[in-house]
């Protein structure tokens, strides 16, 4: 009789915890986002930062200044990025430019009146949004009686060269050491400033 109601009992048992199993295999299953905390369709932005690489002079009036846009100390190629002045307090664009390989671009300004000038960078999806420390372009002499494109090389050895046109075009090949690097005053027109850093077979 002992013997029986152990069996019994055993045998209830195994079927509460057979039941409890099954239902516990049959109940749905609830999935939790990967990241709880991020709020849904959030977008993470990158800190972005714009410098000034230099601004050289561009003829007689003119300047050639250069920008560079990076990403975690990486150069950002492909993206537009404003030159802006300040006028009566407020910043406002006055040519733009968009970011090759190396993260720059430069535009050509000519400075009615000496102002205080910077980069800008409006943010993107990724991005957020940047502007370079400002930087001061005086107004420069008239241009009357000068010719051509003015000066747009300056040598290593001081030597300058005027007027440059692909028709006597030099390849960093062709210009000996001693005269490396070369500062690139205007448009470029021989492309010896691969980076736009200002200065070419560097």
């Amino acid at each position: 009789m002992i013997m029986h109601h152990r069996i019994r009992s055993a045998t209830k048992v195994f079927v509460a915890s057979a039941v409890a199993a099954l239902a516990i295999a049959a109940a749905p299953v609830v999935s939790q986002p990967a990241h709880a905390d991020t709020p849904p369709g959030a977008v993470a932005k990158v800190a972005t930062k714009v410098v000034k690489v230099s601004a050289n002079r561009y003829g007689t009036r003119s300047y050639r200044p250069v920008g560079k846009l990076t990403a975690g100390g990486k150069a950002i190629k492909g993206r537009r990025i404003h030159l802006q002045k300040k006028a009566s307090g407020r910043w406002s664009s006055v040519a733009s430019c968009v970011t090759n390989r190396y993260g720059k671009c430069a535009v050509v300004v000519t400075p009615k009146v000496s102002r205080y000038y910077r980069w800008k960078f409006a943010g993107d999806a990724n991005r957020r949004a940047d502007v370079s420390g400002s930087f001061y372009l005086a107004k420069r002499g008239s241009s009357s009686g000068s010719t051509g494109s003015g000066l747009d090389y300056t040598y290593a050895n001081g030597a300058t060269v005027y007027n440059a046109t692909s028709t006597n075009d030099l390849d960093c090949g062709e210009i000996p050491s001693y005269k490396k690097p070369v500062r690139v005053h205007g448009s470029d027109p021989w492309r010896l400033d691969a980076d736009d850093d200002g200065f070419g077979c560097d």
